[in-house]
């Protein structure tokens, strides 16, 4: 019997996926580190129980840090930036005369980023999709509005419509 190209069952090598998962790479790049292809390695996480623990244990940290990076931008944050500003030094010399020099200093100011709305959106749309992936319904309101666009209203018949 061939001996397999890869062995799954070693812990070293389950190791080695791991850290290639945890290092970002996806399922082809870690398909061709170990000898196979896309397709071939796909229905082996789904053979083989240790492979796809694996590939999970080491993505499991990146999924977190994205989640938490989503949701700070959704939120809003506040973020520490250092930011160059001239100083000028005025002194007065022996002769008793105004003397200025300048010079950059560093300081550190804490700037506010605004929630963002699209980065919420995604958030909702992920977390309660029974809640927020609801298709867009017509607006009952508008159902006097003509959809022929070739065909124009008259708004002085529309007022006349509303006023009834």
């Amino acid at each position: 019997m061939a001996k397999p190209k890869f062995d799954f069952k070693d812990p070293h090598n389950l190791i080695r996926i791991e850290g290639w998962a945890r290092d970002g790479l996806d399922d082809k790049q870690i398909a061709a580190n170990i000898g196979y292809n896309e397709t071939y390695f796909s229905e082996l996480k789904g053979k083989i129980p240790e492979l796809s623990k694996a590939l999970k244990n080491g993505r499991a940290p990146l999924e977190l840090k994205v989640e938490n990076t989503l949701y700070t931008k959704a939120t809003g944050m506040k973020v520490k930036v250092q930011q160059a500003i001239k100083v000028k030094d005025v002194y007065y010399d022996e002769d008793g005369r105004r003397c200025e020099n300048e010079r950059i200093e560093i300081v550190e100011l804490e700037q506010e980023i605004p929630p963002d709305t699209t980065a919420g959106i995604f958030w909702l749309k992920n977390r309660k999709p029974e809640k927020w992936n609801k298709p867009a319904s017509r607006i009952d309101e508008d159902a006097d509005i003509p959809t022929d666009i070739n065909h124009g209203i008259s708004i002085d018949s529309w007022i006349k419509d509303k006023l009834k």
